[in-house]
């Protein structure tokens, strides 16, 4: 007699069940190590927005110098202004040229092709002067090829003074009294790595009344850089410390987005000043150079720390003690 046969047993649910059991291992070991991750992903997105920065927006866009504030008094254009009549005249006064240098061996020739033909305009006696420290290329050593240069090395004034600020400010207040030793009418302090006026943009500092002003201020080609000597006529139009501005918004509770502090602080401010809108009247600028009156810089020095900009206590100074007028020409561009 036949016994009917068993059925064969299926080993499918068995596999199912044992790759559900390794999938739920598997899952809960990631779910562990990666708990932080999951959780951030899960969140709604309500909660993202709280860790996004926000955009920070100036209350006005318009640079400093489209503010609406007085510019009285300005200056005015010579009449009888001409190029001719400015070079025979200034060929009676002694300029001396000041500079600090650090590391630009490689702008050392455009500088020399652009400041010499100005030295040149003035009396035979005017000179040029830049006080070199902790070079690490061959600035000063190119600079001792330069024969009717003046140079002062020191070579570790870094270890002396930390602050970039400070450095510069030892720098330019040695210049200023070797300056004052000669007995100068004028006195330009330039950067030399930027500096490239040409002469008819020199010249046109003296097609004002020089009686009318003490200091000429470089504007820009391109845009205006300076932003951290600036300190305008305005007591709320970038009168401050641009820097510090930045700094102390970038740490607020507001969490605002970095790129558009600097925009909106800087950037608006960096703007090209047009030539045809003449000479601004401020309380403190430079712009890679200036042009100084020399009996307008007496008994005032430069002072970096803080740190804050060399320039503004220096410019502040003449204005206080001399009562210096100061003005951004747009038409003395350096770049």
């Amino acid at each position: 007699m036949l016994l009917p046969k068993r059925p064969k047993s299926s080993k499918l649910p068995y596999i199912l069940c044992f790759l559900s059991i390794g999938c739920f291992v598997f899952v809960s070991l990631f779910s562990l190590k990666y708990y932080s991750y999951i959780t951030l992903l899960t969140k709604p997105k309500t909660q993202l927005v709280n860790i996004t920065c926000r955009q920070y927006i100036a209350s006005d866009n318009r640079s400093f110098f489209e503010r609406d504030y007085p510019q009285l008094n300005l200056p005015q254009q010579l009449s009888n202004f001409s190029y001719e009549n400015s070079i025979n005249q200034l060929r009676s006064f002694r300029l001396i040229v000041l500079s600090c240098a650090r590391n630009i061996d490689r702008y050392i020739d455009n500088y020399r092709s652009h400041i010499e033909p100005i030295l040149d305009l003035f009396h035979s006696s005017s000179s040029i002067h830049i006080f070199e420290s902790d070079s690490k290329d061959k600035t000063a050593e190119k600079l001792r090829q330069w024969s009717r240069l003046h140079v002062y090395t020191h070579k570790k004034l870094i270890n002396k003074y930390r602050d970039r600020t400070e450095r510069l400010a030892y720098c330019r207040n040695t210049l200023l009294n070797k300056a004052h030793s000669l007995s100068p009418d004028y006195i330009l302090f330039t950067d030399p790595d930027i500096f490239s006026a040409d002469v008819s943009s020199f010249l046109s500092n003296f097609k004002y009344n020089q009686a009318d002003w003490s200091v000429m201020a470089a504007g820009g080609r391109y845009g205006y850089y300076d932003i951290w000597a600036l300190r305008t006529l305005s007591d709320s139009v970038m009168n401050y410390d641009v820097w510090h501005r930045v700094w102390n918004l970038s740490k607020s509770s507001e969490n605002y987005c970095s790129k558009s502090i600097s925009d909106q602080i800087i950037g608006i401010h960096g703007k090209h000043i047009p030539i045809e809108h003449g000479l601004v009247e401020v309380r403190s600028a430079f712009g890679g150079a200036a042009l100084y009156k020399a009996n307008s810089t007496y008994e005032c020095q430069y002072d970096g720390k803080g740190p804050i900009c060399e320039h503004v206590p220096f410019h502040l100074c003449i204005r206080e003690k001399h009562n210096g007028r100061i003005f951004i020409n747009p038409e003395f561009y350096i770049d």
